[in-house]
């Protein structure tokens, strides 16, 4: 009897693991089923819109359904996040992220979610070289004379940021606590208000995503001091790296996507395939390399494992170099 007990047992899972299959399987052929949306949690301009919308319209092509992208910015990308996770896991909500949700992690406690629980990974997208610009009125052409400037004047230069806890603040933050500068922070909702401030002479500098502020370079509106990566860039090659003043300095942005936790992963899979497929094509591939960005597909999983590099890297930075939201 327990022997046929057990048997019936084992039908019983087999039916219903068959079922399971089945029904992933039916989801998957028919996925999408309604407009997609992508949530933006960057003000309008930024990098986010930098990277997404130039594709939305050949991934809703690709998936046969419309692609929307809606942006909502603030509280350093949390309230983007926080939007994300209230709607129905239904496989139709992404969310896109940078490394600033990695920073908030850490210096904002009370987000109201935690990233790597209440999200699941999709794809790395793009890397966003990052410049450090002065106001042309400030009397200095490199970054070793911004930091003489400094010294002998503590206290006066102030610099720009999109906000507490965004990537623009914490790189800045690192770049004081390297040089021992002395430099206010003056926060932002937006960086296209914080960059619009350092042009106008408001504020003294800034570190931003060099394909948002390259215009402005190459114009003459602000002036470049360096890169933030360890190399030169090939759209400044006349400005050097910050490391080349502050050695060991080697930072920029990234951004990816993330779905709400409980997503279907056959959802995710195929959202982080198409995108794959679309960052691998060479006329996406040369219109990101014009804006100075770089750009790759990835694995769910290799995602993840960089969001959690990042979250313990920045934790770090923040600890000690005693950072705290302003």
């Amino acid at each position: 009897m327990k022997a046929i007990s057990s048997l019936r047992l084992t039908r019983r899972l087999l039916c219903l693991l068959g079922s399971s299959v089945l029904a992933c399987s039916a989801f998957a052929q028919t996925w999408p089923t309604k407009p997609i949306k992508v949530i933006l949690p960057f003000a309008a301009g930024g990098g986010g819109d930098t990277v997404m919308r130039p594709i939305s319209q050949k991934l809703a092509e690709a998936l046969g359904q419309q692609v929307v992208l809606e942006n909502i910015p603030g509280a350093g990308g949390a309230l983007g996040m926080r939007a994300a996770i209230r709607v129905p896991t239904d496989g139709h909500t992404f969310v896109m992220i940078s490394n600033t949700h990695a920073i908030i992690e850490t210096l904002q406690p009370n987000l109201g979610y935690v990233t790597l629980k209440d999200f699941v990974p999709v794809t790395y997208m793009a890397s966003l070289p990052l410049v450090l610009v002065v106001n042309p009125n400030l009397p200095v052409k490199t970054t070793q004379e911004l930091l003489a400037y400094d010294k002998q004047h503590p206290g006066k230069l102030n610099y720009a940021s999109s906000g507490s806890g965004t990537i623009y603040h914490l790189v800045t933050e690192q770049f004081k606590y390297m040089t021992g500068s002395q430099m206010t922070h003056v926060p932002y909702k937006s960086s296209a208000v914080a960059r619009t401030d350092v042009i106008s002479g408001q504020v003294d500098l800034m570190i931003d995503g060099l394909a948002t502020m390259k215009p402005f370079i190459e114009s003459g509106r602000v002036r470049a001091l360096g890169v933030g990566a360890a190399t030169r860039h090939p759209h400044l090659p006349n400005v050097p790296p910050v490391a080349d003043a502050v050695p060991g300095f080697n930072e920029d942005a990234w951004v990816g996507m993330m779905a709400p936790a409980g997503t279907p992963q056959v959802a995710v899979d195929r959202f982080s395939a198409e995108i794959g497929k679309l960052l691998a094509n060479p006329e996406v591939r040369k219109l990101y390399a014009d804006q100075g960005m770089g750009v790759q597909g990835s694995t769910p999983a290799a995602f993840g494992l960089t969001v959690k590099n990042d979250i313990d890297k920045w934790a770090y930075i923040i600890k000690t170099a005693k950072v705290k939201a302003d």
